[in-house]
């Protein structure tokens, strides 16, 4: 008798099915009819899109999740554009990936013959600590040049969990932090799912969110680029999945105080992934900033990064790390590639990480160059942004930051722009060398008289 209930509600299932696929047929001919009145390039309307999101989230009244409804449209959405788009070409991408802006990061170099400065990255100027060396010198290493290195990193990751304390299983590694960041929208986010993150928050967040299909949401900050985690919690919806905090922010030096983090944290949901990124967090000298992981033990949904591309001067090979709960590492560790960091970088790292002492005084060289250069720019008039990490911002017009960066061009210093984050008025200065700095506002003071 089952066995026929079975079938017969089977039965069922099959002729709506076929009503839908009939509907989904009529709704394809009238998209058709849309089609004609658009202009081609501008087929794709968000704003109506949304529209129809929220008529339809108000009327759903069946046992399927919000989230899985938005996800479905989003699909006929992209599915209604194809079929909208008159094009030649047999290869297409998905729809989310087909107005990202490749990442270009900070110049590097300049068409002139001048010995070029470059404080466009945020890199460590002094480079990683003098034990590095020993490294290159590892015979081991060398004999073992045709061998894929230790897979997940577990002598590195064990040397991270003494340094800190912390339990190696709940550590992961990545080809610097930026991998990670990819690996929580990948494991937690399906086509169509939402990722927030702050308007000028580091631009691969809204990268990450389109690489994966999900659609990235800005989220406000105020005049000064602080993020009100009130803003937050307003921008969340039955899709968000993943929230992605840098604190420091890069490019604006704000932070997250650790008693706003933990109200965040204790209001979502704890099915949305929240990843605080901490590139920046050895350069932070504030008592309400939390440089520690305790979080993460009263937190199961949160991921914690950290870099030694900055502090650590080892941005050209390329490890980052997140600390998390067991239970998302877990996940995690299902989709992190095999061998996704190389023997040499697993080797150096473990040895920067043993010359805490380096650390220190990269960190104290930092604030105090970048606590003269700022007080050189106040005389100059050159209004600053207060910010936390190993750079300056300076706060003009657009026209000021052109002729800002043209005059440091012109002395073969690179400074970066931030047209791409929408502060065209805006210049970010990595604090280098007490040398190159000097020669910095050197060359500014020529360019104020």
């Amino acid at each position: 008798m089952k066995n026929e209930e079975l079938e017969a509600l089977r039965l069922k299932i099959n002729s709506i099915d076929d009503e839908i696929l009939q509907l989904l047929s009529n709704r394809s001919e009238i998209v058709l009819q849309i089609g004609k009145h658009k202009n081609e390039e501008k087929v794709v309307d968000l704003d109506r899109e949304q529209k129809v999101l929220d008529r339809l989230l108000a009327k759903s009244k069946g046992l399927y999740s919000k989230d899985t409804i938005v996800r479905l449209w989003r699909e006929i959405f992209q599915s209604s554009e194809k079929l909208q788009k008159i094009t030649d070409s047999h290869i297409q991408s998905k729809r989310s990936i087909e107005n990202i802006n490749i990442y270009k990061g900070g110049k590097s170099t300049l068409d002139t013959e001048k010995k070029i400065i470059k404080l466009s990255s945020n890199e460590n100027p002094y480079g990683p600590s003098p034990k590095i060396i020993e490294v290159l010198n590892n015979e081991n290493l060398k004999r073992n040049l045709h061998r894929y290195p230790e897979i997940d990193g577990s002598t590195l990751r064990n040397a991270i969990a003494k340094k800190h304390s912390l339990q190696e299983e709940r550590i992961i590694l990545g080809s610097g932090s930026d991998e990670i960041l990819l690996f929580a929208a990948l494991a937690f986010c399906q086509d169509g799912d939402e990722i927030l993150h702050a308007t000028h928050g580091f631009e691969m967040y809204s990268i990450v969110s389109k690489v994966v299909g999900a659609v990235p949401k800005k989220v406000k900050e105020d005049q000064n680029f602080n993020l009100d985690i009130n803003t937050i919690m307003d921008s969340i919806t039955d899709s968000t999945k993943v929230i992605y905090i840098a604190s420091p922010n890069n490019p604006t030096g704000t932070y997250l105080p650790r008693e706003k983090i933990v109200k965040l944290m204790q209001t979502i949901s704890k099915n949305i992934i929240v990843v605080i990124d901490g590139a920046y967090v050895e350069y932070v000298d504030r008592v309400d900033y939390d440089k520690g992981f305790s979080l993460s033990e009263d937190f199961d949904n949160l991921i914690l990064t950290r870099t030694f591309s900055k502090t650590y001067g080892l941005a050209a090979l390329r490890v980052g790390w997140c600390y998390t709960s067991k239970k998302v590492a877990n996940i995690i560790n299902k989709i992190k590639p095999p061998f996704n960091t190389t023997s040499i970088s697993q080797l150096m790292a473990i040895k920067a990480l043993e010359d805490q002492e380096y650390i220190e005084k990269v960190v104290k060289l930092n604030s105090e160059i970048k606590t003269w250069f700022e007080k050189e720019l106040n005389k100059l008039n050159i209004k600053i942004k207060e910010t936390e990490g190993n750079f300056s911002l300076i706060e003009t017009t657009v026209d000021g930051a052109n002729k800002i960066a043209n005059q440091l061009a012109s002395d073969g210093i690179i400074v970066r722009r931030l047209d791409s984050y929408n502060m065209a008025n805006f210049i970010r200065v990595s604090i280098g060398t007490k040398e190159e700095m000097e020669l910095t506002i050197n060359s500014l003071k020529n360019f104020n008289e």
